[in-house]
């Protein structure tokens, strides 16, 4: 009958287990107060950051998603002005809501809104700021926010500006944002005379999204733009 064979602990490993855990031992007992008081303050702050969020952040937001409601209609309206200003019943309009409450996220869409109410109105360089300080996240309006914000540029005349901004939306992962801006960067491209990247531009177009946005225009049509840049 075989012997079973008791595996034996190497001695050295064993007393570097045994230091390893002495050394700690006499870290903690050394460092009590220190550590006792790094686990007090980390307490604190939690309990802190958590009264912060449920006893101002999250009341502070839903005052604030209640008062954009006014100005929300205003701009679906196309009333753009009394959505920026407000008017004298309920509206107090985008810009006071973002000035007020721009540190929640109803205030961060406010900016939003006035940046796009401000487009509309035609005044591009208010329309860059407010939007320039959103954020938020939704990845479509983030990446359409950024488009809007290259739409200014080009607005404005100043289309080599206006390329980071558009290239940036012509990434987003919603593809009909991605389409849209990746057909008004090509445009872009065109009217610098550019038409290396605006063909090439087309034919991501083309690759990417002919057949899967079936009804877009521009994309179904996107083989003439091809054809007139590679006459």
């Amino acid at each position: 009958m075989a012997t079973k064979k008791t595996k034996v602990e190497n001695p050295q490993e064993l007393e570097n287990f045994e230091n390893a855990v002495l050394s700690s031992e006499a870290f903690i007992e050394k460092n009590q107060k220190s550590l006792l008081i790094a686990f007090v303050t980390i307490i604190v702050l939690l309990t802190g950051w958590l009264l912060y969020r449920n006893l101002y952040q999250i009341p502070t937001n839903q005052e604030a998603e209640t008062l954009m409601i006014p100005s929300q209609n205003h701009f679906a309206n196309g009333q753009y002005e009394l959505a920026i200003n407000g008017d004298s019943i309920d509206a107090i309009g985008f810009v006071a809501i973002a000035d007020e409450y721009g540190n929640t996220p109803s205030g961060k869409l406010a900016n939003a809104y006035a940046g796009l109410s401000y487009y509309k109105l035609g005044d591009f360089d208010a329309a860059i700021t407010y939007l320039s300080k959103f954020s938020g996240a939704d990845d479509a309006l983030q990446y359409s926010i950024v488009g809007t914000i290259g739409d200014c540029y080009v607005q404005k005349g100043d289309t080599k500006e206006a390329l980071s901004y558009l290239k940036d939306a012509s990434e987003s992962p919603n593809i009909m944002v991605a389409a849209t801006y990746s057909l008004k960067l090509a445009r872009a491209y065109q009217s610098i005379g550019d038409d290396a990247n605006a063909l090439a531009t087309y034919k991501a177009v083309k690759e990417n999204y002919q057949g899967v946005l079936p009804g877009m225009t521009e994309v179904d049509d996107v083989d003439k733009f091809i054809e007139a840049l590679s006459k």
